[in-house]
């Protein structure tokens, strides 16, 4: 018996064009520049007739992610596809989640699963049905390799409940074995033939088009600070997928871009009013809670990874398999519980709430001030208490709680300031790399402590000998010289913070 078929993953790397209904598409090997670039013949056009049931909320909060949900029927890829923004750094880039078509129905519980968060946990159902008669040309290069694709669509778009029916025409142009250079030029034969560049990502953007947001107006502080709240919610929404697939990196990523928007929401709060600012922050910092038993078990492994590669191999060995049994014990158990939180009702409705602040800020008289002028003194504010913060900590540097509290404060104050870029321009871009300098060298301090205290319980546990003992013993004496360490750079970094023009203007009383 089988087990459930697993989605695969594929990076998709396409431009999408318009073309007139009426338009005669030229062949691209006469343009010398597709030559060039070597392909050198085309396979005969195949024609597919296509049928598509996209699945969204009815908020249509996949779409606003620049997510597609679809069941697709016809053509050489049957089957069930989610497209996911990004994936790399070409233009054009998206990564596509396939699953064969299997039964008819809902959404397969191993998409829908992955969107969770992207759809803030509401139902997923059918919001529009895209026909397509599709006729594909793929070039081939030397060698006789498919390298390009050129899809001409003929599309008919209809929603449920409506009896509009919109049609359209749009080419996409699609690398299959084949490299950027090929892809532009095929792009750029096109286009010189009258083809445009497509006004919509996807073709149910362009069947189910969303309305604009009004916003804050221009140029005022709330403006300036709900743009980067949108951009640190898009990031948060990225990292969810990310959590739920247990990617690299996914843990530190997500607890960065939950304390983004938590350090922002906190320097620029005289922006808003109500208790949704405090209802969010709360929940984000929940978030980071749960992030942050994960997050620190990762960097322990990491360090005392390094710390044993210097160590005698006959201590190494085994000192390193009774860590690494324990580190792996207890990050399963971070990662579970993780898993449980970002699908919680409470996780989910902070999303939800968060959307809403971003579509409808709460705003003061403050809020729609002039950004340039606003924006300074709010920064300037969370400045002057971390410069406190610094003042007590290096007078008393064996204070661990001071010198912590100074890290978070840093970190603080750097997002804030990193959201101002635009308005305040480089003053900020410099004054945000000094503190990002602090930040790392007591972000040091702090890991060091993090893993000398995990190294403590260890070296206490019940299966641990004399030579385990021993090494565990020198790597913690080791985390302790770097702790030291950090401590001293501590001061030079302060002193490039202090001493930053933007420092100097926000520090005045």
């Amino acid at each position: 018996m089988t087990g459930p078929t697993q989605p695969t993953f594929h990076l998709e790397i396409e431009t999408k064009l318009e073309v007139d209904a009426d338009a005669v598409l030229p062949d691209p090997l006469r343009s010398k520049a597709v030559r060039k670039s070597g392909l050198v013949t085309a396979a005969p056009p195949v024609t597919h007739t296509l049928d598509a049931t996209y699945y969204d909320t009815e908020r249509l909060d996949l779409l606003r992610s620049k997510v597609t949900l679809r069941r697709r029927t016809g053509g050489d890829d049957a089957g069930w596809h989610l497209k996911l923004p990004g994936g790399a750094a070409a233009a054009g880039a998206r990564t596509e989640v396939q699953l064969p078509l299997g039964r008819s129905g809902g959404v397969p519980a191993e998409l829908a699963e992955l969107v969770r968060g992207t759809a803030r946990g509401r139902e997923l159902k059918p919001v529009a049905r895209l026909q397509n008669t599709r006729t594909v040309i793929r070039l081939l290069d030397s060698d006789g390799a498919e390298a390009v694709e050129i899809a001409d669509d003929l599309v008919t778009a209809t929603r449920p409940g409506d009896d509009r029916v919109d049609r359209w025409r749009e080419v996409e142009v699609e690398l299959i074995n084949g490299d950027a250079d090929q892809l532009a030029a095929t792009v750029t034969a096109l286009t010189d033939a009258g083809a445009r560049p497509a006004g919509r990502a996807s073709k149910l953007a362009r069947a189910l088009p969303l309305p604009a947001v009004a916003g804050p107006k221009p140029k005022s502080a709330a403006a300036a600070i709900v743009g980067a709240l949108t951009r640190h919610r898009d990031k948060l929404i990225t990292t969810d997928r990310a959590l739920r697939q247990r990617t690299t990196d996914a843990v530190h990523d997500a607890r960065a871009a939950a304390r983004r928007i938590r350090s922002v929401l906190r320097v620029y709060e005289a922006l808003f009013t109500g208790e949704s600012v405090d209802s969010v922050r709360d929940r984000l910092r929940e978030l980071g809670q749960a992030l942050g038993v994960a997050r620190d078990l990762d960097v322990v492994g990491t360090r005392v990874a390094a710390g044993l590669t210097e160590e005698p191999e006959e201590f190494g060995r085994a000192s390193g398999a009774l860590i690494r049994a324990e580190l792996e014990r207890r990050s399963a158990a971070a990662l579970e519980l993780l898993q449980v939180h970002i699908d919680s009702p409470e996780y989910l409705q902070l999303l939800r709430d968060l959307d809403e602040f971003l579509v409808h800020p709460p705003l003061t008289r403050r809020g729609n001030r002039a950004a340039a002028a606003e924006l300074p003194l709010q920064l300037g504010r969370a400045w002057r208490r971390l410069r406190a913060l610094a003042d007590a900590a290096l007078a008393d540097p064996d204070n661990s709680h001071a010198v912590h509290a100074v890290r978070k404060a840093a970190k603080t104050v750097r997002y804030a300031a990193e959201s101002t870029i635009g308005v305040l321009g480089d003053d900020a871009v410099l004054f945000a790399a000094a503190l990002e300098e602090v930040q790392e060298v007591l972000g040091e301090y702090q890991d060091a402590q993090i893993t000398a205290r995990m190294l403590v319980e260890v070296a206490a546990g019940p299966d641990t000998d004399g030579i385990a003992g021993f090494t565990f013993g020198r790597l913690h004496a080791m985390e302790q010289a770097i702790a030291a360490g950090a401590i001293e750079d501590f001061a030079d970094a302060w002193d490039r913070v202090d001493d930053a023009d933007l420092a100097i203007a926000l520090g005045q009383d």
